[in-house]
């Protein structure tokens, strides 16, 4: 199993699993993401998002929606069903309109942040952080805040 980093250089920060098809945009915003400090799994698919989902432990998932084969809704549908309280940023080149007919599919409708390509990095990690320290909502619903007389 070969290492993403140099020998001797250790991850400090998030586990961040970045999963896009595109590999250079992937390279580039995982050298992003690295630069701030952040430990960066990629995954080129969904199948290969869910499968790293299923065997390590992640803090956030950056997710882009338009793949070949097994995409980004496909995922956010694992995601719902398996992992509701992982922080999710969805990037995405589709048109919006096509994002919101295919959320329709989707077992809850509501999404997470979803930052449109070209992403603003700086605002991408500004959104990244809120959401890692529990200021922005994940897919998981809030208790329940009835009041009991």
């Amino acid at each position: 199993m070969s290492s993403e980093y140099p020998s001797g250089m250790a991850a400090s920060g998030p586990r961040i699993l970045l999963c896009d098809d595109s590999p250079v945009e992937r390279m580039a915003l995982a050298h992003y993401l690295r630069r701030y400090g952040y430990d960066v799994d990629e995954a080129g698919d969904g199948e290969s998002a869910i499968n790293h989902l299923k065997n390590r432990q992640i803090d956030a998932i950056l997710l882009d929606l338009q793949m070949p084969d097994v995409d980004g809704f496909d995922v956010l549908t694992y995601l719902q069903g398996h992992r509701r309280s992982l922080p999710v940023i969805l990037l995405s080149g589709m048109p919006l309109d096509q994002i919101q007919q295919k959320i329709h599919d989707l077992p809850e409708r509501e999404l997470p942040p979803l930052f449109l390509k070209p992403v603003d990095l700086d605002q991408l990690i500004q959104v990244l952080e809120l959401h890692l320290s529990g200021q922005l909502p994940s897919l998981e619903p809030p208790e329940s805040t009835e009041a009991t007389s």
